[in-house]
């Protein structure tokens, strides 16, 4: 039981509303009775010290810990680089997240707002790394702290060494989608140039799919949710997003199968398109929704949105590989009913504050997934979706690895023999360029 709810927490915690893998989890822990939780006094309110404090949950591993080493505070998949360094491993969850909620006498819009903040997130690893408790290892001052994060807790790590460079010594971040838009119309462009069946995907949107949705025939709509499988979805909207799914989660998480098991996910996608009787865009449908069926069983594919109150990206439609009746004002919606109160995104102010994905970075290491639809919020956010033939670079005097045909954080993963000789070059890569970062401050 204790194993399960650690799992959920990671989770939880890594996902943060993105997607990421968990397979790093047997190289954290040597044995399921090894994994022990850990409380911080952390304050509520950072700019308000008279708010009071909640028990933050952290985890350590010191399994290859050396006193004086490096310290791997993370938010996922790092037990192999911390090993390289002989490194204390530490997992801290973040606010609003498992167990680490502030407690608060009113949990009205306004109040929540103010606690609830990327900033207040950011403080708290500040309060951790400056004054880090002695359970149950007491850490030396002299120890360097290395942020390192993926997808969102990838910009985490981003934010925490510009923000707190006195604190954080170095950084790596992960596919991290530092820019925020609002028409993200970018992400579409990479799912369509990965996907091979991506016109027979068009056509089924465009002449079969969206004409129903736009003839307001109850009858036809209502048979056409039914065909996916979906007709427990009453909203046509959540319907029409919901399609997309096992497109957008096959491209950003898609890793070569590891085992003759597991299902080669693009390839079989788009091989039932490939083998379909006719062009039909009624047969495309049908192929469409058995497909869709399958990949909602055996992959586990949810139909929650991301919605974020400050770090506003949510995935509008390309013209025809989404139904046309997704667009933002349908995601504005959404953010409007979770928070009634809370204006639009200030993006422009968002960016201005945390300075998007342009300007130098110094100590901080980012791996990008060529195939990855973030990878236009990336610091290689320039390439605009296009394929990136150039594998190595330095983006204005900053350390960037770009992986071909890498997707969404996968080089956190754990390591398998199907690895890219690109992925394996991504990992060694972080470890000889924060072996001089280290050498260089011991210099």
């Amino acid at each position: 039981m204790k194993s399960i709810k650690f799992i959920s927490f990671l989770y939880t915690f890594i996902n943060v509303l993105f997607v990421l893998s968990i397979d790093s989890l047997p190289n954290l822990v040597k044995k399921e009775d090894t994994i022990t939780p850990y409380y911080y006094d952390q304050y509520v309110d950072h700019f308000n010290k008279n708010s009071g404090t909640f028990k933050q949950k952290y985890f350590v591993n010191s399994t290859f810990y050396k006193p004086g080493a490096p310290i791997f505070i993370a938010l996922s998949g790092f037990s192999e680089i911390a090993a390289s360094f002989n490194g204390l491993m530490i997992l801290v969850e973040h606010r609003f997240y498992g167990e680490s909620y502030p407690s608060i006498s009113n949990f009205a819009t306004k109040n929540v707002e103010k606690i609830h903040t990327i900033e207040q997130a950011l403080a708290d690893f500040a309060n951790f790394i400056a004054n880090p408790p002695n359970v149950p290892i007491k850490i030396q001052k002299k120890s360097k702290w290395i942020f390192v994060g993926g997808s969102y807790s990838g910009n985490i790590a981003t934010w925490m060494r510009k923000k707190y460079p006195s604190l954080v010594f170095a950084a790596w971040a992960s596919s991290a989608p530092l820019l925020a838009k609002l028409d993200f119309f970018e992400y579409d462009q990479v799912v369509g140039r990965v996907l091979p069946c991506r016109e027979d995907i068009i056509t089924s949107v465009e002449q079969f799919i969206d004409p129903i949705l736009h003839s307001g025939d109850r009858i036809k709509i209502n048979s056409l949710k039914n065909l996916f499988g979906l007709s427990v979805l009453e909203d046509d909207q959540d319907f029409a997003s919901a399609l997309t799914k096992p497109i957008t989660s096959m491209v950003q998480t898609y890793f070569p199968p590891t085992s003759p098991q597991e299902i080669d996910t693009i390839p079989t996608f788009c091989k039932a398109f490939d083998d379909a009787p006719s062009k039909d865009p009624a047969v495309l449908t049908a192929i469409y929704a058995q497909i869709y069926k399958y990949f909602l069983v055996t992959k586990g594919f949810t139909t929650n949105e991301a919605i974020l109150k400050e770090f506003a990206t949510p995935q509008p439609p390309l013209k025809r590989l989404r139904s046309s009746i997704v667009n933002i004002a349908y995601y504005q919606k959404q953010c409007n009913y979770l928070f009634p109160e809370i204006k639009s995104p200030q993006v422009e102010k968002f960016n201005k504050v945390y300075g998007g994905n342009i300007g130098e970075f110094p100590r901080t290491i980012f791996t990008i997934g060529e195939n990855d639809p973030w990878t236009p919020l990336t610091i290689a956010g320039r390439a605009g979706g296009e394929s990136l033939d150039i594998i190595t670079k330095n983006i204005k005097n900053n350390y960037v690895y770009i992986i071909v045909n890498g997707s969404h954080v996968n080089d956190l993963r754990f390591p398998t023999p199907q690895d890219s000789e690109s992925l394996l070059k991504a990992r060694i890569f972080v470890k000889e360029t924060l072996a001089k970062f280290i050498k260089s401050y011991k210099e």
